[in-house]
């Protein structure tokens, strides 16, 4: 095709992330954590080590990134999708915990949901800072700092989904943690607000936004190795 006068030769931003989206979620996907999903032996309370601090504190913070990178959206359409992902994340984690405690009673799981919110681990810590620090840098930034988790999420659950043993210990949970096809096509209008977004960014902002993304899908690694070894303080 005939490029036009002022027509970008950059590749979109959703091709250029997928390479390293695509390789963490075969990372993650192939993790002892999501190993032991799919066969029915991973430790009780690593689950509920990463439950926990997803629901209390990684999805709520994740939520909190969307309203942020809402407020800096520049039309009231980018706006309106960022405003949604941020309701959805933030009214998930009271979802998410109550059928936890179901699953917790069901499995014999070592959660008892008077206790608490657990204190912040460190792995979380430092992805909660990430975001938020993203977020107040810019709107590419921002982004570029929250796709990531959103594209590894369906990734993973459809490997999840596709590859665990039907009659092992958490199968139900892993046929709950799949999003579904309504998921499918936000991630999908997401992506494509990524794309307009770093279209009309600067080069410099662009590569933030790249950059950023790089470090999303360390961060989304390393909290779920965080579980697997169910980190702590260690004072």
């Amino acid at each position: 095709m005939r490029t036009l006068p002022g027509m970008s030769t950059q590749p979109s931003v959703r091709s250029e992330l997928a390479a390293t989206v695509t390789d963490g979620a075969r990372r993650i996907s192939e993790h002892p954590y999501y190993r032991g999903l799919k066969d029915g032996t991973l430790p009780g309370a690593a689950l509920v080590h990463f439950t926990l601090q997803d629901s209390c504190h990684l999805l709520p913070s994740y939520g909190r990134a969307h309203a942020r990178c809402a407020a800096l959206a520049g039309d009231s359409r980018r706006a309106a999708l960022l405003s949604r992902m941020a309701t959805g994340a933030l009214e998930d984690c009271a979802v998410r915990l109550s059928g936890f405690a179901e699953t917790a009673e069901r499995l014999g799981l070592p959660y008892a949901a008077e206790e608490g919110p657990p204190p912040v681990a460190p792995a979380t810590l430092g992805y909660v800072s990430f975001l938020g620090d993203s977020c107040a840098a810019s709107i590419a930034a921002g982004i570029g700092a929250l796709v990531p988790s959103a594209w590894l999420y369906l990734l993973v659950t459809d490997d999840l989904l596709d590859h665990h043993d039907p009659g092992a210990r958490y199968a139900s949970e892993v046929r709950k943690a799949h999003p579904g096809d309504f998921y499918r096509e936000m991630l999908d209008e997401f992506l494509d607000l990524a794309d307009e977004i770093a279209a009309g960014a600067s080069a410099a902002d662009r590569r933030e936004l790249v950059r950023r993304a790089g470090h999303a899908v360390r961060y989304e690694w390393a909290f779920v190795d965080a579980a697997w070894r169910m980190e702590s303080w260690p004072f």
